[in-house]
C-alpha cells in the first residue's frame, strides 16, 4: 500500500480517512454542545480531536487490512487494533494525558479482569506491552509494514486539522504516560486520583459515542442542537393549553427555580407545569430527561415531546424502545413490502442505539435507564457528559416500588452533585413521601407547588368533583351479573380495572359474551404487536365503549371513561385509576365508580394500605362525591405512618446503596458493571416467551413459531421480537416446572405451549387442544 486511501476502516470499503474524519467532526460537535463552561468545552474539544485522530490508527496493520478485505467476512486479525493505536498515540503525542490514552485503549473493550467473574468484553492480557510478549511484537511489526500508508494518513490529518507531530518509527515499549497501574483493577483506585479516573471515563464515553455515530453513518451536521427550552414556551402553550389560560399553579411552577415538588390532580396540566419549570431552570446546553415508570406511558410522552421540541431532538430510552420506534415508523402502512420493513427496522434499531448515546438532547426514559448510568452499567460514562446541569422531571413517582423509590432518592443526590435540577410530579403523592424527598434533597417549602385552595381558579381544580364513589362488598367477578345489567341499561362507556392479569381475562370473557364488538382488554401479557394495536385503539378518536385493564392504565395514558368498576388498591394507586374516568371533569354529573372491597387472587398491594383505603372510602358514605382535595386527604391518611415495615426496609436498601453514595471513589475507568438484576427485586425481572400458536379474533389458529422463524430468516428481527410475551421470573419458573416451556436452540428463544390470543393475551392456565 502506498497512500492513505488504501487503508480501510470497515469491511464495506469505508476508508480510515473518512471514518476518522467523521469521528473527529462528531466529537467536536459533541464537545461544544456539552453543559460545561466555554473554557471546559474548548479544552475537551482539543483533547478529543487528538484522541479521535489516532483512535483507530492500529487498523493499518497488514493483518487487519487483510481481514477487512476477506470476501466471506468471517476472517479476523486476531489482535486488538486499539492496543497498537494507544501505543503509537503515546509515542507521537507525548503530551497526551494518560486519561486520553486510556480512552483510546478501551474504546471497544474493558481493561483486563483477573477475577474471572466479569461479564465484560476484555482486552487480552497477552497483547499488552508490559511483559514484551511475542503477540505484542508481532502486532507492531504488522503495523510498521504499512509505513507509507500510515505516513500519508498522518499527512492528511496535519493538512486538515493542523495536527503536527513527529512520526517516530521507534518501536514503542509501552503506553508512555499510561502506566501499568491504570489497567490493573486492583491498583487503579489506589494509584490514580478520583478526578483523573472521572476525566478518563468522560473521554472514553465521548470517544465511544463519537465512534458509534460515525460507524452508523450519522453525518456530523445531523447531530441535533440542544434546544433553548425557554424559546419553546409558545409552542408549549399551543400544544398543551388548547385555548385555555394557564392556571395559577402552572404559572408558579414556571417561575420556580431549583429542585421542586409538583402536586396536582390528574388531568389538571402537570406536564405543562413541569415543562415550564424546565424552561425556567434551563442552562446553556442543558439536557431534559422526562422520567416515567411504565413503557406505555413513556411511548405516549415521547410523541408528546416530539410535537413540542421537534422530531430530531427527542429520543426515547427503555428496554423495548427499538420495537416501539419501528411501530412508530411503520405507522399505518401495513402494505409495506418486506424490504421496506427491513430498512425501517434497521433505522428504528439505529434510533434506539442513538438514544443511548449523547445524541438526543430531550429524552423520555424510565428510572432504570438513569440508574444504569448511576450504577455504572454499560455506557455509564455518558452520564458524565449529559447529566451535569440537566433538568430531570420524575413524573408519577408515587408508582415507584419502595426499593426503586429509595434508589431514586439516592440517585437524585448524585444528580444534584453534578448541578442537575430535579422536579418530582404526582397527582397522589403521600405526605410521608413528600417529606422524604424534602428531607433528603433539601427541597424548601417554597418549592412545593400545588393548586392553592385560596385562589379561585386553583380551587376549582381542587374542588372538582369528578367521581361518585360506592364501595361494594365482594369481588368484581361475583358482581359481573350486576355490572352487565347496568351496562345493558345505558350507553355509558366504562373502565374496569383489575389487580391481576388472570382476573382481567376472566372479566373480559364475561363481557365479551354480551358485548362482543364493544370491549377491549389491556394488560402486560400481550406481545408488543398486539399491545400496540390495542393502545392505538383505546387512545384513538373512537375508543372502545368498554375497557378491561390491569394497573397498566394507571400512569399517563390519556383515557376518559364515563363510569368505572375497580378492584381494591391503596389510595395513591386508586387515584391514578380514577384519573382515567371523567378525566377532565366535563360530565354533567360526577361519574359513577364502584370499588369492590375484595380482590380476586393474591394481594398485589400491601393489605394494610388497601384495607385502610377501603375503610376511609366507606366512611364517606354510600354514593359519596369525591373531590380532588378529599382524595389527597385520604392518601395522606392511609400513609400517615409511612411505609409498612417490610416496604420501609426495602426503601432503606435502595437509599443506602453504597455504589451511589461513593460514586466518584468507586470509579474504575475503562470498566462497567452488571447492575440492575442484583439491585432490584427479582419479581421486577422479565423473561420473554414465544407462544407456539396464536388465536385471532375469528378463532383461527396460526403458527407463531413458524412466523417468528420466517421473519428472522428475512432479517426482520424487530418484527420477530414483537411476537414475544413478557412474564415475570417467578411465572417463568412455574411454567418451566409444569413442562410447558422449553428453550429452542435454533431460534434462541424460550417457547411455550400456553394458549395465546390476540384478544386476551397469554393464558398461563390454558393450553391449545391441538398444540401437539
Amino acid at each position: 500500500m502506498h497512500n492513505a486511501d488504501e487503508l480501510w476502516a470497515k469491511s464495506d470499503g469505508e476508508t480510515l480517512i473518512k471514518h476518522t474524519d467523521w469521528v473527529i467532526a462528531i466529537s467536536q460537535k459533541l464537545c461544544h454542545s456539552l453543559p460545561f463552561t466555554r473554557e471546559e468545552r474548548d479544552h475537551l474539544a482539543d483533547t478529543m480531536q487528538r484522541i479521535a485522530a489516532l483512535h483507530d490508527l492500529g487498523k493499518a496493520a497488514i493483518g487487519f487490512q487483510k481481514a477487512l478485505r476477506e470476501p466471506s467476512g468471517k476472517m479476523t486479525w486476531g489482535h486488538r487494533h486499539e492496543v497498537v493505536s494507544a501505543a503509537y498515540a503515546a509515542l507521537w503525542f507525548p503530551d497526551l494525558p494518560p486519561e486520553g490514552l486510556l480512552a483510546i485503549l478501551t474504546h471497544h473493550r474493558s481493561i483486563p479482569d483477573d477475577s474471572g467473574v466479569s461479564g465484560e468484553r476484555l482486552l487480552p492480557e497477552n497483547e499488552l506491552p508490559y511483559e514484551d510478549r511475542a503477540e505484542w511484537r508481532q502486532m507492531l511489526e504488522e503495523f510498521e509494514a504499512n509505513r507509507a500508508s500510515v505516513e500519508a494518513f498522518c499527512m492528511f490529518l496535519t493538512h486538515e486539522y493542523g495536527e503536527h507531530w513527529t512520526v517516530n518509527w521507534q518501536k514503542p515499549r509501552d503506553f508512555g504516560p499510561l502506566q501499568e497501574f491504570w489497567v490493573r483493577r486492583s491498583l487503579q483506585r489506589h494509584r490514580v486520583s478520583a478526578g483523573e479516573r472521572r476525566t478518563a471515563s468522560l473521554l472514553r464515553g465521548l470517544l465511544i459515542s463519537s465512534d458509534h455515530m460515525a460507524s452508523g453513518h450519522i453525518k456530523p451536521s445531523r447531530v441535533p442542537e440542544v434546544p433553548h427550552l425557554p424559546s419553546y414556551e409558545r409552542r408549549l402553550f399551543r400544544n398543551e393549553l388548547n385555548g385555555q389560560a394557564l392556571l395559577p399553579f402552572q404559572e408558579r411552577c414556571g417561575l420556580t427555580c431549583g429542585h421542586t415538588i409538583l402536586k396536582a390532580p390528574t388531568g389538571s396540566g402537570k406536564t405543562l407545569g413541569a415543562l415550564l419549570w424546565a424552561a425556567c431552570n434551563h442552562v446553556e446546553n442543558g439536557r431534559l430527561f422526562y422520567v416515567l415508570p411504565h413503557t406505555a406511558s413513556l411511548n405516549a410522552m415521547h410523541q408528546r415531546l416530539r410535537r413540542i421540541y421537534g422530531v430530531r431532538r427527542c429520543g426515547i430510552l427503555h428496554h423495548k424502545s427499538a420495537v416501539y420506534l419501528f411501530r412508530l415508523l411503520e405507522g399505518d402502512k401495513a402494505s409495506l413490502d418486506s424490504g421496506e420493513k427491513v430498512k425501517k427496522a434497521q433505522f428504528a434499531n439505529e434510533l434506539a442505539k442513538l438514544a443511548r448515546e449523547i445524541y438526543f438532547p430531550v429524552r423520555a426514559t424510565t428510572p432504570h435507564q438513569i440508574l444504569r448510568c448511576a450504577l455504572k452499567g454499560q455506557g455509564w460514562e455518558l452520564a458524565l457528559s449529559e447529566f451535569p446541569n440537566a433538568c430531570f422531571i420524575f413524573d408519577e413517582i408515587h408508582a415507584f416500588e419502595p426499593k426503586l423509590f429509595g434508589l431514586t432518592i439516592a440517585m437524585s443526590k448524585w444528580l444534584q452533585s453534578m448541578g442537575a435540577k430535579l422536579l418530582f410530579a404526582s397527582a397522589t403523592l403521600p405526605q410521608f413521601a413528600e417529606n422524604l424527598l424534602r428531607e433528603h434533597l433539601s427541597i424548601t417549602a417554597e418549592n412545593v407547588v400545588a393548586p392553592n385552595k385560596n385562589n379561585l381558579r386553583d380551587a376549582e381544580v381542587l374542588n372538582l368533583k369528578r367521581h361518585c364513589i360506592r364501595v361494594e362488598s365482594g369481588t368484581m367477578l361475583k358482581s359481573m351479573p350486576m355490572i352487565i345489567a347496568r351496562l345493558q341499561s345505558g350507553i355509558e362507556t366504562a373502565l374496569l380495572v383489575c389487580n391481576h392479569v388472570k382476573t382481567s381475562q376472566l372479566v373480559f370473557k364475561h363481557l365479551f359474551e354480551v358485548f362482543p364488538g364493544e370491549v377491549k382488554l389491556l394488560h402486560a401479557r400481550f406481545n408488543s404487536r398486539d399491545r400496540n394495536h390495542i393502545e392505538m385503539e383505546i387512545t384513538g378518536t373512537t375508543p372502545p365503549r368498554l375497557l378491561v385493564a390491569t394497573q397498566a392504565v394507571e400512569v399517563s395514558l390519556d383515557l376518559n371513561y364515563n363510569c368505572g368498576y375497580i378492584e381494591p388498591a391503596p389510595a395513591d394507586a386508586l387515584g391514578q385509576r380514577l384519573g382515567r374516568i371523567n378525566r377532565k371533569g366535563t360530565l354533567p354529573e360526577p361519574a359513577s365508580v364502584v370499588i369492590f372491597d375484595t380482590a380476586v387472587g393474591g394481594e398485589l398491594y400491601d393489605e394494610t394500605l388497601t384495607f385502610s383505603t377501603i375503610r376511609l372510602l366507606q366512611a364517606l358514605g354510600k354514593d359519596a362525591i369525591l373531590s380532588e382535595q378529599c382524595l389527597t386527604d385520604i392518601v395522606s391518611a392511609v400513609y400517615q405512618n409511612g411505609y409498612p415495615p417490610k416496604a420501609h426496609e426495602k426503601f432503606n436498601q435502595g437509599l443506602e446503596n453504597a455504589s451511589l453514595k461513593n460514586f466518584d471513589d468507586d470509579i474504575l475507568a475503562g470498566t462497567y458493571y452488571d447492575w440492575l438484576e442484583d439491585l432490584l427485586e427479582k419479581s421486577d425481572g422479565q423473561v420473554e416467551l414465544l407462544p407456539c400458536n396464536t388465536i385471532d379474533e375469528n378463532g383461527q389458529v396460526s403458527d407463531t413459531k413458524a412466523e417468528y422463524h420466517s421473519l428472522a430468516r428475512q432479517k426482520r428481527f424487530l418484527e420477530a421480537r414483537q411476537l414475544l410475551v413478557s412474564v415475570r421470573i417467578g411465572q417463568f419458573f412455574a411454567l418451566k416446572g409444569k413442562g410447558v416451556v422449553h428453550f429452542d436452540s435454533d431460534l434462541g428463544e424460550y417457547i411455550t405451549i400456553q394458549k395465546y390470543s390476540t384478544q386476551t393475551g397469554l393464558d398461563l392456565d390454558g393450553q391449545l387442544d391441538n398444540i401437539l
